[in-house]
This record gives C-alpha cells, sequence and structure tokens, in this order.
C-alpha cells in the first residue's frame, strides 16, 4: 500500500514537472515569436540610407516652408528634434511664468539639444488646435535625421510615429526642384491632416 502511494506520488510530481517545463518551452516560443514579429516591425519602420541621404541633400537646399499640423503632431516633432519641452518652441502662446513642462520635470534641470531658432511669430494658432510653423532647411534637416533615428527605436509606437512623420516631411522634400530658379519654395505651406473617409451609409 505504502509502495503503491509513493509510486502514485512520484508520478504526480514527474507530471507536474512535465507540465511545468511544457509551459516554460510554450512560454519561450512566444517570446521567440514577440521578438521577431517586433524585429520585422522596426525593420518595416526603419527608414533607409539612400532614403534618407537623398531626402537630405534635396531638404539642405530650402530656405522656408510653413508647416501646418495639429498642435500635438508639432510638439511631438519639435520634442524629438529640438530637445525637452520648452514652451516657445511648441505654442504660439504660453505663460512666461510657466516653468515646468507637460511632464513636470523642471525646464531648467533638462538641457536643450538644440536651439530651434523658432521666434515669436513663427508658430501661429489656427482653428481646431492646427498650427502653422515656420521652418527653416536647417530645421527641416534636423527634423528628418532625428525621425530616421527613432524610426529604428526600441519603442514600436514611437518607430511608428517617426516613420509616418519621416514619409510625411520626406514627400515635401520630394517636391524640391534643384534646377528651379531660386526663392520659389519661400513661403510654401505644407500640411500634416490625413482624412478619413466618408461614411457610407447601408
Amino acid at each position: 500500500m505504502l509502495r503503491a502511494w509513493r509510486e502514485q506520488y512520484e508520478a504526480n510530481q514527474q507530471l507536474k514537472r512535465d507540465i511545468a517545463r511544457e509551459r516554460w518551452e510554450q512560454e519561450k516560443r512566444f517570446q521567440q515569436e514577440d521578438r521577431q514579429a517586433s524585429q520585422a516591425v522596426l525593420e518595416a519602420n526603419t527608414v533607409g540610407l539612400d532614403e534618407h541621404n537623398a531626402a537630405m541633400k534635396l531638404a539642405a537646399g530650402v530656405s522656408y516652408l510653413t508647416l501646418v499640423c495639429h498642435e500635438d503632431t508639432w510638439t511631438f516633432v519639435a520634442r524629438c528634434a529640438f530637445g525637452h519641452w520648452k514652451a516657445t518652441w511648441i505654442k504660439c502662446t504660453h505663460d512666461p511664468s510657466d516653468f515646468r513642462g507637460p511632464n513636470t520635470a523642471s525646464i531648467y534641470t533638462k538641457a536643450f539639444t538644440v536651439n530651434p531658432n523658432l521666434r515669436e511669430g513663427r508658430i501661429q494658432k489656427q482653428q481646431d488646435g492646427m498650427q502653422s510653423v515656420i521652418l527653416s532647411g536647417h530645421n527641416l534637416t534636423r527634423i528628418l535625421d532625428t525621425l530616421r533615428t527613432g524610426s529604428a527605436g526600441p519603442d514600436l509606437v514611437d518607430s511608428a510615429r517617426c516613420r509616418t512623420l519621416y514619409s510625411k516631411f520626406a514627400q515635401f522634400v520630394s517636391m524640391v526642384d534643384p534646377e528651379a530658379p531660386s526663392g520659389q519654395s519661400t513661403g510654401i505651406e505644407f500640411r500634416i491632416d490625413d482624412s478619413v473617409l466618408p461614411a457610407v451609409s447601408a
């Protein structure tokens, strides 16, 4: 009787070990599949060197353009390209006594990466949260370079945002004609404002 009980106990323990091992192997397979899927997504998002080099060559010759996009979109781009939060880099109006950014971190505790030279008046508020930003060619190259770096980053959400926004800026750059007379692009308005298709009633 005792022997039968012991054999049953050992069989149960072995079964538990087998189940735990099987779960562990399954978890490892899932993790490997997730890593492979994530890597494939990042590779698809990453801006290629040839594409980037061509865009940078064209962008470097731009004098100014007027970018029109939502304030939240510009905030993301500005933080990526020019550093930590600073009201004059993000909005047309701000409270000069506000020394704390949206992440409640004092703006004086962090170094700014690059000064985009967005002086007062280069950001104008429009309707429905849209705003226009006058960007120089130097701003444009900085934005493209930063978005390319972000497209290859480990965060899938930021990678996708950077890839999409890079494509938008590259779309403008692709319209530049280096052979055209100079000064033709000054004041050109470029809009980032995708729309959904109208709903079709059944």
